[in-house]
């Protein structure tokens, strides 16, 4: 994936969950996102339409 694609992926995912901190995309599985947080936490999220939910709100 280049660059462009990977800050449009993070910046949707940051407006769409309003996130105070900065994320870095790690990894694109279909509709599955996974993410690095500034405290060094791994994150999944999925989405669903224009929206972006944690993995564990979809279950």
């Amino acid at each position: 994936m280049n660059p462009a694609e990977e800050k449009r992926i993070v910046d949707e995912i940051l407006k769409d969950r309003a996130l105070s901190y900065s994320i870095e995309l790690l990894d694109v599985e279909g509709d599955k996102y996974t993410v690095r947080n500034t405290f060094n936490s791994t994150i999944i999220y999925k989405k669903k339409g224009s929206k972006y939910y944690l993995e564990d709100e979809l279950d």
